[in-house]
C-alpha cells in the first residue's frame, strides 16, 4: 500500500462546509498517492481513480503546484476526517475539519440550578462548551466583572468564596467565528456559610432538683446551626430548636434549649454549648459555671475510742450549697432506734462527749445524728438534715444492769445461769467457775455441765435510759441440780481489753420467793423454773414444804430459778 517511509509529516486543516478544500503534498512523482477517509485510495500519480463514486469522483482532482495536492470541491461532512500523500520520499498526514459553532456552553456540578460552595474554602467553577471547532473562546464573569478566559472549550476557575462572594451572578459566555450571537449561560453562587455569632444566654442561681432551661443562640449560618451540649463529660442534643429563617440574606437564627433535672452534682461545673455547621465542625463554644444550691448531706468525722481515750469529740461537717450553717443539737440513740439522749449547744456542729467514769464510758456506745440546715430545703420539703454515725466505745465486757447476781432453780432439774453483757470488741472466751470446797475450780462441758454462748439483743441502761443493746448471752447449763450446786459461780468474760469477773449464786426456794418479793423491779431470766401460771402451784408448793419442815425438820426438797 504504501512504500518505504523516508519522511513523515502531519497537517490540520479547518474548512468551511460547501466551500472548496486543497489539501498539499510536497512531491511530484508519479509514485504519489493519495488516501482519504477510512483509506480509500483516491489517487495515483496524477489521476482520479475512476473507480471512485462519481459523486466523489466528480469533486476530486489533482492540482500541480509545487506538488500533487488534492483538491475537494464543495466540502461536507462526510469529507471530515483523515487523508494521506504517500510517496517514496515519505508520507504526509493532513486531518480536516469543518468549522462549526459550538452546540451549548454550561457550569458543571450545579445544585438545583446554583453553584454551590463553602464559605472561607477553596472551590473550581468550571465552564464547559460542547461541539464547536476549532474550540470556542469562553469568558467568566463575575458580575460582570472579568474572571478569567480559556481558548480550549473548558475553563477552570479557582477561587475561595468570602461571605460577600454569597449570591454572586455568574455568566460563562462562549464566542465563536460561526456564531452570529455567542451562547451564554448564568448561575449565581449559593454559598454554605458559617455560624457569625454564638451567644448563651446567663444561667441564674439553680436549686437541686429543679429544672435547668439553658439555651444558646446562633445567628448568620446556612443551613441551620446544629448544637451539642456538654456537662459533667456527658453529651446532650437539645432538647428543643427553634429555627427561623432571615430574609433576605436567607440566612437562618438558630435557639436551642437543653431541659435537665438539675441535681448537686452539677454545682461549679461548666456547661457548655457547641454550635458547629457543615464547613467548621469544631464549631464556636459558650460556657458557664453553674451555681447549684442544695440542702447540706451530713458526714460525721470521728474516730471509736476506748475507755483511756481523752478527746472524746464528733464533728459534723455538713457539704451544701451555701455553705453558711445552722447546726442543732446531737442526739444519742441505740442501735435499735431508741433515744438515749441529747447532747451538744448545736453552735457549731463539734460534740465533745461529756465525762463519765471510765468504767462506764462503754454507755457512750450507739448512734450519734448531727443536725444541720443551711436553709434550702429537699425534695420532700424538709430542712432540717441529719447524719448519723455508729460509735463504739472500746473496753472490756461489761455486765447488763438487768442481769440478777442471784438466780434460782429446782433440785433434780436442769438448772440454768444466764449472764447478759456487752462487749466491744467481741468477746475472746468465757469461762465458768463454781465454789466448792472453799475453792474455785473451772468447770469443763461435761455430761453435767453445758456452756453455750450467743449474740443477742439483751436489754441495759445505758446514761439512765432502758434500751436494747447488741450484746451476748452466756448460759451455764447443770444437768439434775443438788444441793451442793446451789453456792457461787463466776464467770470469766475476756476480750483484746482484759478480763471481767462476774459473780452469781444459785439460791432455792425460800430465798427465791423472798427474793422475788424484795426485787420485782428486777426482772430478770429464769432458767429452770415454771412460767407464771404456775405461781399457784409455786405457792401451794411452800406451804406444804413449812408443814414439813415443822414436823419433820427436814430440808426443801424445791428451788427455783428466775428470769
Amino acid at each position: 500500500m504504501i512504500g518505504a517511509i523516508t519522511a513523515r509529516h502531519s497537517e490540520e486543516i479547518n474548512i468551511k462546509s460547501g466551500s472548496n478544500a486543497t489539501l498539499s503534498c510536497p512531491w511530484t512523482e508519479d509514485s504519489v498517492k493519495w488516501y482519504g477517509i477510512y483509506g480509500h485510495q483516491y489517487s495515483s500519480g496524477k489521476s482520479i481513480l475512476s473507480s471512485l463514486p462519481p459523486s466523489l469522483q466528480e469533486r476530486l482532482d489533482i492540482w500541480e503546484n509545487d506538488g500533487y495536492n488534492l483538491r475537494i470541491r464543495n466540502v461536507s461532512r462526510y469529507d471530515e476526517g483523515n487523508y494521506q500523500c504517500s510517496s517514496i520520499n515519505g508520507t504526509k498526514y493532513i486531518t480536516m475539519f469543518l468549522i462549526a459553532p459550538p452546540t451549548s456552553v454550561l457550569f458543571e456540578n450545579l445544585v438545583q440550578q446554583y453553584i454551590k460552595g463553602n464559605e472561607d474554602q477553596p472551590m473550581n467553577i468550571t465552564c464547559k462548551s460542547f461541539g464547536g471547532h476549532p474550540p470556542p473562546s469562553l469568558i467568566l464573569s463575575q458580575n460582570d466583572y472579568l474572571l478569567a478566559t480559556a481558548d480550549n472549550g473548558t475553563l477552570v476557575y479557582t477561587m475561595q468564596p468570602s461571605r460577600i462572594d454569597d449570591r454572586s451572578n455568574f455568566s460563562c459566555t462562549a464566542n465563536h467565528s460561526e456564531l452570529k450571537i455567542p451562547f451564554s449561560i448564568e448561575s449565581v453562587l449559593y454559598l454554605n456559610l458559617k455560624t457569625e455569632r454564638v451567644t448563651m444566654e446567663t444561667i441564674h442561681t439553680l436549686y437541686e432538683f429543679d429544672v435547668l432551661n439553658a439555651s444558646c443562640f446562633a445567628t448568620g449560618g446556612r443551613p441551620p446551626t446544629s448544637f451539642e451540649w456538654n456537662l459533667l463529660g456527658d453529651y446532650y442534643n437539645s432538647s428543643y430548636e427553634d429555627v427561623e429563617n432571615i430574609s433576605p440574606t436567607e440566612t437562618y437564627n438558630v435557639k436551642s434549649i437543653l431541659s435537665l433535672e438539675v441535681y448537686r452534682s452539677f454545682d461549679k461545673r461548666q456547661l457548655t454549648c457547641r454550635a458547629f455547621d457543615s464547613i467548621d465542625n469544631d464549631g464556636i463554644t459558650r460556657s458557664q459555671t453553674l451555681e447549684v444550691y442544695y440542702p447540706p448531706s451530713i458526714n460525721i468525722r470521728y474516730q471509736n475510742l476506748t475507755t483511756e481515750d481523752n478527746n472524746r469529740q464528733l464533728i459534723c461537717q455538713p457539704q451544701g450549697n451555701p455553705i453558711i450553717y445552722k447546726f442543732y443539737q446531737w442526739e444519742h440513740h441505740s442501735a435499735h432506734g431508741e433515744k438515749i439522749r441529747s447532747l451538744g449547744s448545736g453552735l457549731n456542729g463539734i460534740l465533745k462527749i461529756p465525762e463519765l467514769e471510765r468504767t462506764q464510758r462503754y454507755q457512750d456506745t450507739g448512734i450519734y445524728k448531727c443536725f444541720a440546715e443551711n436553709g434550702i430545703v429537699d425534695k420532700a420539703g424538709n430542712k432540717i438534715q441529719s447524719g448519723s454515725v455508729f460509735f463504739v466505745n472500746e473496753g472490756r465486757p461489761q455486765l447488763s444492769i438487768y442481769n440478777p447476781s442471784k438466780q434460782f432453780c429446782k433440785l433434780g432439774s436442769v438448772g440454768s445461769l444466764v449472764v447478759k453483757f456487752t462487749s466491744w470488741p467481741p468477746p475472746l472466751n468465757l469461762t465458768w467457775l463454781k465454789y466448792e470446797d472453799n475453792r474455785n475450780f473451772v468447770l469443763q462441758a461435761s455430761e453435767r455441765y453445758t456452756m453455750t454462748e450467743t449474740a443477742a439483743v439483751i436489754i441495759d441502761s445505758f446514761h439512765d435510759k432502758k434500751i436494747h443493746v447488741d450484746g451476748y448471752i452466756g448460759i451455764l447449763h447443770i444437768n439434775e441440780v443438788t444441793l451442793k450446786d446451789v453456792t457461787n459461780y463466776t464467770v470469766q468474760i475476756q476480750n483484746e481489753f482484759g478480763l471481767e469477773l462476774f459473780t452469781f449464786f444459785l439460791n432455792d426456794i425460800p430465798k427465791s420467793q423472798e427474793y422475788r418479793t424484795n426485787n420485782d423491779e428486777n426482772k430478770g431470766l429464769f432458767y429452770g423454773g415454771p412460767a407464771v401460771i404456775l405461781a399457784v402451784l409455786f405457792i401451794a408448793a411452800a406451804v406444804i414444804a413449812l408443814f414439813i419442815f415443822l414436823r419433820k425438820r427436814s430440808h426443801c426438797n424445791y428451788c427455783r430459778s428466775r428470769h
